[in-house]
Protein backbone atom coordinates (compact mmCIF):
# COMPACT_ATOMS: atom_id res chain seq x y z
CA UNK A 1 0.00 0.00 0.00
CA UNK A 2 2.96 2.04 0.99
CA UNK A 3 4.65 1.21 -2.21
CA UNK A 4 1.37 2.77 -4.48
CA UNK A 5 0.77 5.69 -2.76
CA UNK A 6 4.42 6.15 -3.43
CA UNK A 7 4.47 5.66 -6.76
CA UNK A 8 1.15 7.58 -7.32
CA UNK A 9 3.39 10.52 -5.48
CA UNK A 10 6.16 10.17 -7.62
CA UNK A 11 3.79 10.41 -11.35
CA UNK A 12 2.05 13.28 -9.70
CA UNK A 13 4.87 15.30 -8.99
CA UNK A 14 6.53 14.37 -12.52
CA UNK A 15 3.03 15.14 -14.11
CA UNK A 16 3.05 18.94 -12.37
CA UNK A 17 6.90 19.60 -13.87
CA UNK A 18 5.77 18.36 -17.14
CA UNK A 19 2.93 20.87 -17.14
CA UNK A 20 5.17 23.60 -16.11
CA UNK A 21 8.42 23.24 -18.13
CA UNK A 22 6.44 22.38 -21.36
CA UNK A 23 5.13 25.98 -21.14
CA UNK A 24 6.89 29.08 -22.24
CA UNK A 25 9.82 29.31 -19.87
CA UNK A 26 8.66 32.95 -17.96
CA UNK A 27 9.04 34.14 -14.41
CA UNK A 28 6.76 36.73 -13.03
CA UNK A 29 6.94 39.27 -9.99
CA UNK A 30 4.03 41.78 -8.99
CA UNK A 31 4.97 45.60 -9.27
CA UNK A 32 3.91 47.84 -6.58
CA UNK A 33 3.44 52.05 -6.91
CA UNK A 34 4.58 52.90 -3.34
CA UNK A 35 3.18 57.21 -3.27
CA UNK A 36 3.79 57.13 0.70
CA UNK A 37 7.56 59.17 -0.16
CA UNK A 38 7.82 62.76 -2.17
CA UNK A 39 8.74 60.51 -5.22
CA UNK A 40 6.88 57.52 -6.97
CA UNK A 41 8.85 54.45 -6.47
CA UNK A 42 7.80 51.16 -7.46
CA UNK A 43 8.89 47.71 -5.27
CA UNK A 44 9.23 44.15 -6.60
CA UNK A 45 7.78 41.43 -4.22
CA UNK A 46 9.40 38.83 -3.41
CA UNK A 47 9.01 35.72 -1.10
CA UNK A 48 5.32 36.01 -0.91
CA UNK A 49 5.45 39.66 0.67
CA UNK A 50 9.04 41.35 0.30
CA UNK A 51 8.93 44.38 -1.43
CA UNK A 52 12.53 46.00 -2.81
CA UNK A 53 12.24 48.86 -4.66
CA UNK A 54 14.10 48.26 -7.93
CA UNK A 55 16.79 50.35 -9.13
CA UNK A 56 18.31 49.74 -12.44
CA UNK A 57 21.39 51.58 -11.29
CA UNK A 58 22.21 48.72 -8.67
CA UNK A 59 24.48 46.20 -8.62
CA UNK A 60 23.28 43.88 -6.41
CA UNK A 61 20.48 43.26 -4.29
CA UNK A 62 20.15 44.21 -0.59
CA UNK A 63 18.02 43.89 2.46
CA UNK A 64 17.79 45.21 5.71
CA UNK A 65 19.37 42.81 8.22
CA UNK A 66 20.89 42.49 11.63
CA UNK A 67 23.96 39.86 10.77
CA UNK A 68 24.05 37.69 7.85
CA UNK A 69 23.66 34.09 9.11
CA UNK A 70 25.94 32.92 6.31
CA UNK A 71 28.16 35.30 5.32
CA UNK A 72 30.53 35.23 1.45
CA UNK A 73 34.16 33.89 1.90
CA UNK A 74 36.72 36.88 0.25
CA UNK A 75 37.66 34.24 -2.08
CA UNK A 76 34.36 34.30 -3.70
CA UNK A 77 34.15 35.53 -7.78
CA UNK A 78 31.01 37.38 -6.60
CA UNK A 79 32.96 39.20 -3.41
CA UNK A 80 35.65 40.47 -6.33
CA UNK A 81 32.87 41.75 -8.28
CA UNK A 82 30.66 42.87 -5.14
CA UNK A 83 33.50 44.75 -4.12
CA UNK A 84 34.47 46.59 -7.55
CA UNK A 85 31.17 48.45 -6.92
CA UNK A 86 32.49 50.27 -3.46
CA UNK A 87 31.78 54.21 -4.19
CA UNK A 88 34.56 56.17 -2.88
CA UNK A 89 33.15 57.51 -0.07
CA UNK A 90 32.16 54.10 1.63
CA UNK A 91 35.68 52.90 1.80
CA UNK A 92 35.33 49.10 3.53
CA UNK A 93 37.70 46.21 3.88
CA UNK A 94 36.45 42.64 4.45
CA UNK A 95 36.34 41.46 8.17
CA UNK A 96 39.19 38.92 8.56
CA UNK A 97 39.18 36.07 11.82
CA UNK A 98 41.81 34.11 12.52
CA UNK A 99 40.67 31.42 10.23
CA UNK A 100 38.67 33.15 7.61
CA UNK A 101 37.85 35.86 5.36
CA UNK A 102 34.82 37.54 4.72
CA UNK A 103 33.23 39.81 2.07
CA UNK A 104 31.85 43.34 3.02
CA UNK A 105 30.58 45.56 0.39
CA UNK A 106 28.68 48.76 0.27
CA UNK A 107 25.20 49.19 -1.19
CA UNK A 108 23.40 52.48 -2.00
CA UNK A 109 20.35 54.07 -1.08
CA UNK A 110 19.46 55.12 -4.45
CA UNK A 111 16.96 58.09 -2.98
CA UNK A 112 19.34 60.03 -0.39
CA UNK A 113 22.64 58.24 -2.43
CA UNK A 114 23.91 57.31 0.60
CA UNK A 115 26.09 54.31 1.20
CA UNK A 116 26.92 51.79 4.22
CA UNK A 117 29.17 48.89 5.02
CA UNK A 118 27.72 46.08 4.81
CA UNK A 119 28.17 42.59 4.61
CA UNK A 120 27.96 40.21 1.72
CA UNK A 121 25.28 36.82 2.26
CA UNK A 122 22.66 34.71 0.74
CA UNK A 123 19.27 34.88 0.65
CA UNK A 124 16.79 32.47 -0.78
CA UNK A 125 14.39 34.08 -3.39
CA UNK A 126 10.71 32.72 -4.83
CA UNK A 127 8.74 34.35 -7.68
CA UNK A 128 6.34 32.12 -9.79
CA UNK A 129 6.23 30.35 -13.39
CA UNK A 130 3.89 31.41 -16.21
CA UNK A 131 2.85 31.01 -19.13
CA UNK A 132 2.15 34.74 -19.55
CA UNK A 133 -1.35 34.21 -18.71
CA UNK A 134 -1.59 33.13 -15.20
CA UNK A 135 0.47 31.43 -12.60
CA UNK A 136 1.61 28.11 -13.06
CA UNK A 137 3.76 27.14 -9.61
CA UNK A 138 6.51 29.10 -7.49
CA UNK A 139 10.23 28.45 -7.92
CA UNK A 140 12.43 28.86 -5.46
CA UNK A 141 16.45 29.91 -6.04
CA UNK A 142 18.70 29.16 -3.10
CA UNK A 143 21.51 31.03 -1.54
CA UNK A 144 21.77 34.06 -4.11
CA UNK A 145 24.09 36.80 -3.63
CA UNK A 146 22.77 39.27 -1.27
CA UNK A 147 24.21 42.49 0.71
CA UNK A 148 23.07 42.39 4.56
CA UNK A 149 22.77 46.24 5.42
CA UNK A 150 21.91 48.26 8.72
CA UNK A 151 18.77 49.55 9.42
CA UNK A 152 19.65 53.22 8.67
CA UNK A 153 20.03 52.54 4.91
CA UNK A 154 16.24 52.45 4.31
CA UNK A 155 16.10 56.37 5.21
CA UNK A 156 13.36 57.77 2.69
CA UNK A 157 12.13 54.68 1.14
CA UNK A 158 8.69 53.35 1.65
CA UNK A 159 8.03 52.00 5.33
CA UNK A 160 6.86 48.57 4.22
CA UNK A 161 10.41 48.18 1.98
CA UNK A 162 12.74 45.87 2.91
CA UNK A 163 15.86 46.90 0.51
CA UNK A 164 16.37 47.42 -3.03
CA UNK A 165 16.14 44.87 -5.85
CA UNK A 166 19.01 45.16 -8.54
CA UNK A 167 17.93 45.15 -12.18
CA UNK A 168 20.90 46.22 -13.75
CA UNK A 169 22.95 44.10 -16.17
CA UNK A 170 25.46 43.49 -12.93
CA UNK A 171 26.51 39.66 -13.25
CA UNK A 172 24.90 40.16 -8.99
CA UNK A 173 21.59 41.54 -10.25
CA UNK A 174 18.26 39.61 -10.39
CA UNK A 175 17.76 39.34 -14.39
CA UNK A 176 20.84 37.29 -13.97
CA UNK A 177 20.53 35.33 -11.41
CA UNK A 178 16.75 34.29 -12.10
CA UNK A 179 18.37 33.24 -15.85
CA UNK A 180 20.73 30.97 -14.48
CA UNK A 181 19.53 27.65 -14.54
CA UNK A 182 20.12 24.80 -16.07
CA UNK A 183 19.66 24.13 -20.07
CA UNK A 184 18.92 28.64 -20.60
CA UNK A 185 15.36 27.13 -19.53
CA UNK A 186 15.26 31.12 -18.85
CA UNK A 187 16.21 33.77 -21.72
CA UNK A 188 18.59 36.80 -20.36
CA UNK A 189 15.74 38.81 -21.05
CA UNK A 190 13.69 40.52 -18.87
CA UNK A 191 10.11 42.95 -19.39
CA UNK A 192 9.13 45.60 -16.67
CA UNK A 193 5.73 47.11 -16.62
CA UNK A 194 4.77 49.78 -13.76
CA UNK A 195 1.10 50.26 -12.88
CA UNK A 196 -0.19 53.74 -13.06
CA UNK A 197 -1.53 53.83 -9.23
CA UNK A 198 -0.63 51.39 -5.88
CA UNK A 199 -4.46 49.75 -6.49
CA UNK A 200 -3.00 47.46 -9.11
CA UNK A 201 -0.06 45.69 -9.12
CA UNK A 202 2.14 45.78 -12.33
CA UNK A 203 4.34 42.86 -13.60
CA UNK A 204 8.11 42.16 -14.21
CA UNK A 205 8.64 39.02 -16.29
CA UNK A 206 11.85 37.01 -16.25
CA UNK A 207 12.77 35.51 -20.10
CA UNK A 208 10.56 35.43 -23.03
CA UNK A 209 6.79 36.65 -23.88
CA UNK A 210 4.22 35.82 -24.38
CA UNK A 211 3.15 38.69 -22.17
CA UNK A 212 -0.75 38.96 -21.57
CA UNK A 213 -1.49 41.93 -19.96
CA UNK A 214 -5.09 42.76 -21.29
CA UNK A 215 -8.56 42.20 -20.19
CA UNK A 216 -8.19 39.55 -22.82
CA UNK A 217 -5.95 36.79 -22.61
CA UNK A 218 -5.09 36.48 -26.17
CA UNK A 219 -3.86 40.46 -26.25
CA UNK A 220 0.18 39.63 -26.26
CA UNK A 221 2.07 42.52 -24.85
CA UNK A 222 5.67 41.37 -26.58
CA UNK A 223 3.85 41.25 -30.43
CA UNK A 224 3.62 44.98 -30.29
CA UNK A 225 7.17 46.05 -29.14
CA UNK A 226 9.17 47.89 -31.01
CA UNK A 227 13.16 47.17 -30.72
CA UNK A 228 16.16 49.83 -30.25
CA UNK A 229 19.83 49.62 -29.22
CA UNK A 230 20.82 49.78 -26.15
CA UNK A 231 23.98 51.55 -25.81
CA UNK A 232 26.82 49.55 -24.46
CA UNK A 233 29.19 51.38 -21.82
CA UNK A 234 31.08 48.50 -19.45
CA UNK A 235 31.28 51.68 -16.88
CA UNK A 236 27.91 52.42 -16.35
CA UNK A 237 25.09 49.76 -14.75
CA UNK A 238 22.15 51.26 -15.75
CA UNK A 239 20.43 51.64 -19.13
CA UNK A 240 21.25 54.25 -22.24
CA UNK A 241 19.34 54.43 -25.68
CA UNK A 242 20.01 57.11 -28.55
CA UNK A 243 17.85 59.79 -28.91
CA UNK A 244 18.05 61.83 -32.59
CA UNK A 245 15.23 64.02 -31.59
CA UNK A 246 12.07 64.90 -30.25
CA UNK A 247 9.19 66.29 -32.25
CA UNK A 248 5.74 67.84 -30.84
CA UNK A 249 2.84 67.54 -33.46
CA UNK A 250 5.06 65.73 -36.01
CA UNK A 251 7.35 68.88 -35.89
CA UNK A 252 10.99 68.16 -35.05
CA UNK A 253 12.46 70.51 -32.24
CA UNK A 254 14.85 73.22 -33.48
CA UNK A 255 17.79 72.20 -31.42
CA UNK A 256 22.10 72.77 -31.67
CA UNK A 257 23.00 70.07 -33.59
CA UNK A 258 24.53 66.86 -31.50
CA UNK A 259 22.54 68.53 -28.03
CA UNK A 260 21.20 64.84 -27.26
CA UNK A 261 24.91 62.91 -27.85
CA UNK A 262 25.77 63.48 -23.75
CA UNK A 263 26.96 60.60 -21.99
CA UNK A 264 24.82 58.00 -23.73
CA UNK A 265 22.12 60.29 -25.03
CA UNK A 266 19.36 58.59 -23.00
CA UNK A 267 18.95 56.89 -19.63
CA UNK A 268 16.07 55.37 -18.45
CA UNK A 269 15.42 55.21 -14.43
CA UNK A 270 12.86 53.29 -11.86
CA UNK A 271 13.71 56.12 -9.35
CA UNK A 272 13.61 59.68 -11.57
CA UNK A 273 9.53 60.80 -10.89
CA UNK A 274 9.59 62.78 -14.33
CA UNK A 275 11.62 62.71 -17.63
CA UNK A 276 14.55 65.52 -17.61
CA UNK A 277 15.66 66.94 -19.73
CA UNK A 278 19.41 68.91 -19.69
CA UNK A 279 18.01 72.99 -19.66
CA UNK A 280 19.16 73.84 -23.37
CA UNK A 281 16.76 71.08 -24.31
CA UNK A 282 14.03 72.10 -21.91
CA UNK A 283 13.11 75.57 -22.87
CA UNK A 284 12.85 74.56 -26.05
CA UNK A 285 10.78 71.52 -25.41
CA UNK A 286 8.59 73.87 -23.50
CA UNK A 287 8.21 77.00 -26.26
CA UNK A 288 7.39 74.63 -28.67
CA UNK A 289 4.66 72.70 -26.75
CA UNK A 290 3.24 76.08 -25.92
CA UNK A 291 3.20 76.96 -29.38
CA UNK A 292 1.90 73.46 -30.16
CA UNK A 293 -1.33 73.67 -27.62
CA UNK A 294 -2.18 77.46 -28.82
CA UNK A 295 -6.02 77.31 -27.37
CA UNK A 296 -5.52 75.85 -24.46
CA UNK A 297 -6.03 77.33 -21.17
CA UNK A 298 -2.81 78.15 -19.35
CA UNK A 299 -2.69 78.83 -15.60
CA UNK A 300 -0.24 79.20 -12.87
CA UNK A 301 2.57 76.75 -12.81
CA UNK A 302 3.13 74.26 -9.75
CA UNK A 303 6.59 73.16 -8.88
CA UNK A 304 8.15 71.45 -10.19
CA UNK A 305 6.53 71.77 -13.43
CA UNK A 306 6.78 74.56 -15.73
CA UNK A 307 4.05 74.69 -18.02
CA UNK A 308 0.45 74.24 -16.86
CA UNK A 309 -3.04 74.59 -18.11
CA UNK A 310 -6.87 74.25 -17.15
CA UNK A 311 -7.97 70.71 -18.11
CA UNK A 312 -11.31 71.50 -18.88
CA UNK A 313 -9.98 73.34 -21.86
CA UNK A 314 -8.14 70.19 -22.83
CA UNK A 315 -10.68 68.60 -24.40
CA UNK A 316 -10.39 64.85 -25.12
CA UNK A 317 -9.47 61.88 -27.31
CA UNK A 318 -9.31 58.29 -27.81
CA UNK A 319 -5.90 58.20 -26.22
CA UNK A 320 -7.19 60.77 -22.88
CA UNK A 321 -6.32 64.21 -22.83
CA UNK A 322 -6.33 66.42 -26.18
CA UNK A 323 -2.77 67.69 -25.99
CA UNK A 324 -0.05 68.00 -28.67
CA UNK A 325 1.56 64.56 -29.34
CA UNK A 326 4.91 63.79 -28.17
CA UNK A 327 7.31 61.49 -30.14
CA UNK A 328 10.94 60.51 -29.10
CA UNK A 329 13.40 59.98 -32.17
CA UNK A 330 15.36 57.32 -31.93
CA UNK A 331 18.50 56.32 -33.31
CA UNK A 332 17.79 53.67 -35.56
CA UNK A 333 14.88 55.50 -36.99
CA UNK A 334 12.36 54.22 -34.24
CA UNK A 335 9.20 56.19 -32.59
CA UNK A 336 8.86 56.01 -29.04
CA UNK A 337 4.88 57.92 -28.53
CA UNK A 338 4.19 59.32 -25.55
CA UNK A 339 0.34 59.73 -24.86
CA UNK A 340 -1.68 62.17 -23.28
CA UNK A 341 -1.89 59.72 -19.66
CA UNK A 342 1.91 60.18 -19.73
CA UNK A 343 2.90 63.99 -20.76
CA UNK A 344 0.53 65.51 -18.51
CA UNK A 345 0.34 65.28 -15.17
CA UNK A 346 -2.62 65.99 -13.36
CA UNK A 347 -1.78 67.90 -9.35
CA UNK A 348 -5.69 69.08 -9.07
CA UNK A 349 -9.39 68.68 -10.05
CA UNK A 350 -8.67 71.64 -12.73
CA UNK A 351 -4.77 71.97 -13.35
CA UNK A 352 -2.59 69.36 -15.51
CA UNK A 353 0.94 70.08 -16.19
CA UNK A 354 3.37 69.33 -18.63
CA UNK A 355 5.06 66.41 -17.09
CA UNK A 356 8.57 67.26 -17.76
CA UNK A 357 11.40 69.32 -15.77
CA UNK A 358 14.49 71.06 -16.33
CA UNK A 359 17.48 68.82 -15.59
CA UNK A 360 19.72 72.43 -15.34
CA UNK A 361 22.96 73.41 -17.05
CA UNK A 362 25.14 70.52 -16.18
CA UNK A 363 22.80 67.48 -16.14
CA UNK A 364 24.78 64.44 -17.07
CA UNK A 365 22.62 63.04 -19.79
CA UNK A 366 20.78 65.02 -21.95
CA UNK A 367 17.33 63.15 -21.00
CA UNK A 368 16.60 61.11 -18.30
CA UNK A 369 13.03 59.28 -18.90
CA UNK A 370 11.15 58.62 -15.46
CA UNK A 371 8.85 56.49 -14.34
CA UNK A 372 5.94 58.87 -15.07
CA UNK A 373 6.49 58.88 -18.72
CA UNK A 374 6.87 54.49 -18.61
CA UNK A 375 3.62 53.66 -16.56
CA UNK A 376 1.54 51.27 -18.75
CA UNK A 377 4.17 50.84 -21.14
CA UNK A 378 6.21 47.61 -21.50
CA UNK A 379 9.65 47.72 -21.94
CA UNK A 380 11.52 44.56 -22.51
CA UNK A 381 15.05 44.33 -21.90
CA UNK A 382 16.99 41.70 -24.12
CA UNK A 383 20.77 41.04 -23.02
CA UNK A 384 21.99 38.79 -25.46
CA UNK A 385 20.92 40.89 -28.34
CA UNK A 386 21.60 44.10 -26.49
CA UNK A 387 18.19 45.98 -27.60
CA UNK A 388 15.48 47.59 -25.74
CA UNK A 389 11.82 46.95 -26.90
CA UNK A 390 8.65 49.02 -26.08
CA UNK A 391 5.10 49.46 -26.66
CA UNK A 392 4.29 53.01 -26.08
CA UNK A 393 1.25 53.16 -23.87
CA UNK A 394 -0.47 50.45 -23.40
CA UNK A 395 -3.89 51.70 -23.30
CA UNK A 396 -5.22 52.03 -26.98
CA UNK A 397 -4.84 48.11 -27.05
CA UNK A 398 -7.14 48.42 -23.77
CA UNK A 399 -4.73 46.61 -21.70
CA UNK A 400 -2.73 47.91 -18.45
CA UNK A 401 0.32 47.03 -16.26
CA UNK A 402 -2.45 46.18 -14.05
CA UNK A 403 -3.73 43.58 -16.61
CA UNK A 404 -1.67 40.59 -15.29
CA UNK A 405 -3.69 38.21 -12.64
CA UNK A 406 -1.70 37.47 -9.67
CA UNK A 407 -4.75 35.67 -7.65
CA UNK A 408 -5.54 32.69 -10.09
CA UNK A 409 -5.52 29.14 -8.40
CA UNK A 410 -4.75 31.39 -4.90
CA UNK A 411 -1.25 31.23 -5.24
CA UNK A 412 -0.86 35.00 -4.01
Amino acid sequence: MKMNTLLLLLILAWTLSTEVFSQPHILVAPILQHTDTNTSLYSITLNGGEHYIIDFDAPFTWYQCQSPQFPVGCNYGACSTARTYIPPSCPVNNTFTESQCYCNDAPVNPITKSCAPSQMTYKDMVLYWTDGRSLLGAMDFNRLYVSCAPLSLLQSLPEEVIGVGALSWSSLALPYAFSDLPDQLVARKFALCLPSSSEASGAIFFGDGPYNLGPSTDFDAAKVLTYTPLQADPTLLGYYINLAGISINGKAMNVPQNSFNVNQSVKLSTIVPYTTLKSNIYKTFIRDFKKAAKGIVQVTNVDPFRLCFNISTMGSSNNGLHVPQIDLMLGKGEKWTIYPPNSIKQVNDNVGCLAFVDGGETAEQAVVIGTYQIENNLLQFDFNQSRLGFSSSLLPYGATCGGFNFTVSGIV
